[in-house]
């Protein structure tokens, strides 16, 4: 795959581009990237197209809480088959313009677009004045086609007050619901939307290593910088290194029955596991909260509750099909 950030100097020719923020990676944007896959066999290139960071964040000077980091969606766009990735600077130049000066000298002139694919609420341009109807319009001047594709829609849990009422209703498929069911814990209904499970990754950093001490050790990540995160707690996980995947569980929070400070920390228990993972690269998936993070009277008490973690962990995963 060709990985093409910080430049607006892109030369291609005969694209397929699918529009998009991209930030969320979903079932609904896994159509998108299936549509401009199919026009490969046209002899088009499989090109992704979104902003090197979230226009919101550019509007509201503040970072955005990402699903997925930059460094996850290279590799998710490289393991969906696309040929080419375009992150694309986002700047006050780049706010401005115009939504036809955009189609013509961006999509068509630099990047070769033949057929541009897009959600039916697609929204780009100076003010969001682009739409899907606009680029239909242009495309039939300026040389490509269209292909649009309507959102996702799934039976959504209805909260109030932030207790779950039973009642479902259907929502589109977005990345603010995913967002919403993340920081309530909810991963199971994430992972819905993800088509795979929410994950986690990073280097493993030296801990306190008090697992090793209670013959259970544990491999710590430092979640990456303004990664989202679910609400501290016991999750039930699996944890891919390398080629490798191991159950586990894993505790996001402080640690407070043996913590001396206030660093947040990832710290899972990989099941079976034998060595060391120190420096590693790791994908921590969480599938499941199990409970609240707990502060215990003492450390043997802690060491039975992770006994008892590991079981319904594994009752879990002995009950359950994923991804």
């Amino acid at each position: 795959m060709i990985y093409i950030t910080g430049t607006r100097d892109i030369h291609l020719e005969n694209t397929a581009v699918a529009l998009g923020k991209f930030d969320g990676l979903h079932r609904g944007h896994q159509i998108l990237i299936e549509k401009i896959k199919q026009y490969k066999s046209r002899g088009l290139q499989a090109v992704m197209f979104t902003f090197d960071f979230h226009p919101a964040s550019f509007i509201q000077h503040k970072p955005l809480e990402l699903i997925f980091t930059r460094e996850e969606r290279i590799k998710w766009a490289e393991k969906m088959g696309i040929d080419i990735l375009i992150e694309f600077p986002f700047t006050k130049e780049t706010s401005g313009m115009e939504a036809e000066d955009f189609v013509r000298d961006i999509l068509v002139r630099d990047i070769g677009a033949k057929m541009i694919v897009a959600g039916s609420d697609f929204h780009f341009g100076h003010e969001r004045r682009g739409n899907v109807e606009m680029l239909q319009s242009l495309g039939k001047s300026l040389g490509f086609e269209v292909d649009v594709c309507h959102k996702l829609q799934i039976e959504a849990p209805v909260y109030e007050d932030g207790k779950f009422t039973g009642r479902r209703e259907m929502r589109d498929v977005s990345s603010t619901l995913i967002r919403e069911a993340i920081r309530r814990g909810d991963m199971e209904f994430a992972a819905e939307m993800l088509g795979t499970p929410f994950s986690v990754s990073g280097e493993v950093i030296h801990g306190r290593q008090l697992g090793r001490t209670l013959g259970m050790p544990t491999a710590n990540v430092a979640p990456p910088m303004h990664k989202i995160m679910p609400p501290n707690g016991v999750y039930s996980s699996r944890t891919l290194v390398g080629a490798y995947e191991y159950h586990s569980v894993t505790n996001i929070g402080f640690n407070p029955t043996v913590a001396d400070n206030n660093s947040k920390r990832m710290e899972t228990y990989v099941y079976d596991f034998s060595g060391s993972l120190y420096g590693q690269e790791i994908e921590v998936q969480l599938f499941r909260f199990e409970r609240p993070e707990m502060k215990f009277e003492s450390v043997e008490a802690l060491k039975n509750q992770i006994h008892r973690d590991k079981a319904k962990s594994m009752e879990y995963f002995g009950t359950h099909y994923h991804i």
